[in-house]
């Protein structure tokens, strides 16, 4: 009886790690679009409207180099879920988003699915997208 209990928790645990490893995904996020080369992209990864777009509230956060008009990261290991990004041309390398005294945006930016806020962000269901394996999200960038 001790083996069959012994067997039923090797195999239970393994088909638990086949699953989680299987629910997990990369996003690789392109960028285009980019003017200038000066300064990083940072990029943001949200779970929900929660803090976004605010960047030291993002799920994960990683920052590209600008190497010309495009750029590329990625986000590993990724739960299987809905998620949205945001990114901006950092070009003075400062972690944050520069905006003129009417709260307007001075440096580039943008969300997943290419969408735009008619007074402020997007809404996170807007930006948002469903993960169930590996991803490529193509952003273009706005100034």
């Amino acid at each position: 009886m001790k083996k069959f209990r012994l067997s039923l928790i090797i195999i239970s645990l393994t088909l638990f790690v086949s699953m989680a490893y299987a629910q997990t995904g990369k996003i690789t996020v392109e960028i285009s679009g980019i003017q200038g080369t000066e300064g990083q992209i940072s990029i943001g990864l949200y779970t929900s409207e929660e803090g976004f777009p605010e960047t030291e509230k993002s799920y994960k956060g990683t920052i590209a180099k600008v190497t010309g008009e495009k750029a590329v990261a990625a986000f590993e290991e990724v739960p299987a879920g809905t998620y949205a990004i945001a990114v901006f041309h950092d070009t003075n390398s400062n972690s944050k988003l520069d905006k003129n005294f009417f709260g307007i945006p001075k440096e580039g930016y943008a969300f997943s699915n290419n969408v735009f806020g008619t007074f402020g962000p997007p809404d996170f269901e807007e930006a948002s997208f469903k993960l169930d394996g590996n991803k490529t999200v193509k952003i273009k960038m706005g100034y």
